[in-house]
């Protein structure tokens, strides 16, 4: 037990439940992608009974034969591809497509879509300096959202950029303002990183311009979760 009045012995305890936290977070992040690959290998038809970390994944590579062109170059993963294309049907191509929508995901940004695979939608905010153009990347502050709460990321500071990331890859959509989340709206407009960027983007009496709309799964989204876990889309 540690003693009261030696300091350095106390901020020890309180760094090692800190690294068992952080320790507990991480297989817990681990674990939703390990999920979601596993569920995206069944949609394949792969096996996934040997582990990416064993010795059989750190074996090299076979040389390639003299004479027979290397497919690590541009012009060689290109042909991969389309000789895949020639192969491959519907359900082997969506399964490839998840495949590498998962594989540009992060932990956080999974737990996100997560807490999104309900249907539910929840609210975002942009905001805007009171002379400045609503144009997409001009923002003061861009897709502060209370979803990273709901699903308990890691990096809240780092949602607006999960946001982005997902919008980009289409997983998720954004909708018009949603009335029904009013009180949901009120807390977002509290947060700290709101709040700075309303202030920022005022001029005097005039205030900073505020659009609101709410952040939702889009079809793509909902049928890849559906995929990678198993569950049916309409539940």
């Amino acid at each position: 037990m540690p003693n009261p009045f030696v300091p350095r012995e106390l901020f020890g305890q309180a760094v090692g439940a800190a690294r068992v936290s952080l320790d507990v977070y991480s297989w817990t992040g681990k674990r939703i992608i390990d999920t979601l690959r596993h569920g995206l290998d069944s949609l394949e038809g792969k096996t996934a009974e040997t582990p990416p970390d064993s010795d059989s994944a750190s074996e090299p590579p076979a040389p390639v034969a003299q004479g027979q062109p290397a497919t690590s170059g541009l012009g060689g993963k290109l042909h991969d591809l389309l000789d895949r294309s020639l192969e491959q049907n519907t359900r082997e191509s969506r399964a490839e497509l998840f495949h590498h929508l998962l594989d540009q995901l992060v932990a956080d940004e999974a737990r996100i879509l997560g807490a999104l695979s309900d249907g539910s939608s929840s609210p975002m905010v942009n905001v805007y300096s009171w002379g400045q153009p609503r144009q997409s990347g001009r923002a003061l502050l861009e897709n502060a959202s209370l979803i990273g709460r709901s699903a308990n990321v890691a990096l809240p500071e780092l949602v607006p950029h999960y946001i982005g990331h997902l919008l980009a890859l289409n997983l998720v959509e954004t909708k018009p303002e949603d009335p029904s989340l009013e009180t949901e709206y009120e807390l977002l407009m509290a947060e700290s990183s709101v709040l700075a960027a309303v202030k920022n983007g005022g001029r005097g009496p005039i205030p900073a311009k505020v659009e609101r709309m709410a952040v939702a799964i889009s079809p793509l989204g909902s049928e890849f979760w559906a995929a990678a876990t198993g569950e049916s889309p309409d539940e």
